[in-house]
């Protein structure tokens, strides 16, 4: 069975030659950009800009001729599968509800603003502080391919860097000590047509990059509507966060996306990668960003790990003693004088109303 299943993943990511992109043999439903352009001095300028004006259309993009080694991913994913098909048992061996989900075995979560569970386990693995099971050797294809990507996700940075007035090394003085985390998840097959695996959410790094999945499934809401995300194969899915959305004023768009099911019985294994800054960092809108955006701050001045504290309180993954450094940080004061004020954006309104909801 695994072997079918990775002979399925290696054919997912067979390399398409780069004409296909140009042709219209294949219809993406999101922006499709060339790595190959940035790698190039004379159109780098030109990836940089394709690259912002979508994550500010849309929030999502696909990267093509980024050089990911291919046996990496695979050897992750082999891992990945033998180890969600395993016993509850073996899996729990590394499930620690004192981690706020940070690291280990996690059963599942809820999205933000939602009571009922997503339909989906999943695992988180960084740099330091990781549960490894003792049955099976997940950690060197995991530390390999969050290495690999980590590398990928640097030229990104540098690009979004550039593009908000920065330094080109901003983002990556930020998330090169940083907590970044690299998730790989099991979707369970259901019979069940448009069964929510996932209920609609934004992320709460700077940005994710999706190498790939094994199924269909994921959408991003665009003008109203759920669009199927559609991309070459042979490519990442980057879609920006919240994080980064607060600094850039909201220029850049934390898109609201989800997972669905078919309904053809299937399963789905994914792994993400979620690029995030050190806890102290502060996210607060550039002044770049403000200016580009109207001339008013509409995002709140915050740290990295105010942010993501509220988030695993909204989620239901907060310990209690990050329960209490939510409620004393302040970030919901400074959230409330933007609502109150007439100047907070959109989402800022969503996370302030959650909570006062959560409040009665």
């Amino acid at each position: 069975m695994f072997k079918a299943t990775i002979l399925k993943i290696a054919a997912h990511i067979a390399l398409l030659s780069s004409s296909i992109y140009a042709s219209d043999l294949f219809h993406s439903s999101i922006p499709v950009i060339d790595m190959n352009l940035y790698e190039s001095p004379s159109t780098k300028e030109e990836f940089i800009q394709k690259f912002a004006d979508a994550l500010h259309d849309i929030g999502f993009c696909a990267i093509v001729n980024t050089g990911m080694d291919h046996q990496v991913l695979n050897e992750a994913y082999d891992m990945s599968i033998q180890f969600f098909k395993s016993s509850l048992e073996k899996k729990l061996e590394i499930h620690d509800p004192k981690v706020n989900g940070q690291r280990g075995f996690i059963f599942s979560e809820n999205a933000q603003g939602f009571k009922a569970t997503d339909l989906k386990e999943f695992i988180h693995i960084g740099y330091e502080s990781n549960l490894w099971p003792s049955w099976i050797n997940i950690q060197t294809p995991f530390e390999n391919l969050l290495q690999h990507l980590d590398i990928h996700s640097q030229k990104l940075q540098t690009a979004l860097s550039l593009f908000m007035g920065q330094d080109e090394n901003f983002l990556f003085e930020m998330t090169k000590k940083g907590d970044s985390v690299l998730r790989a998840l099991y979707y369970p097959q259901t019979s069940i047509k448009d069964r929510i695996w996932a209920a609609e959410h934004t992320d709460i790094d700077l940005f994710t990059i999706l190498p790939m999945a094994t199924e269909e499934g994921l959408q991003v809401l665009y003008n109203g509507q759920w669009l199927d995300v559609q991309v070459p194969e042979n490519c990442f899915i980057i879609n920006c966060g919240d994080m980064l959305e607060n600094m850039s004023n909201g220029y850049f768009k934390s898109s609201v996306h989800r997972v669905i099911s078919k309904g053809n019985n299937k399963e789905r294994f994914s792994i993400v990668y979620f690029v995030h800054p050190r806890d102290e960092d502060q996210l607060d809108p550039l002044s770049y960003c403000v200016e580009m955006t109207g001339g008013v701050a509409r995002f709140p001045t915050a740290n990295r790990l105010e942010m993501l504290a509220h988030r695993l309180v909204e989620i239901g993954m907060a310990s209690e003693e990050l329960k209490h450094y939510d409620a004393r940080s302040g970030y919901m004061d400074r959230i409330a004088d933007l609502v109150n004020n007439e100047n907070a954006a959109p989402a800022v309104t969503k996370t302030y109303n959650i909570w006062k909801s959560s409040q009665r």
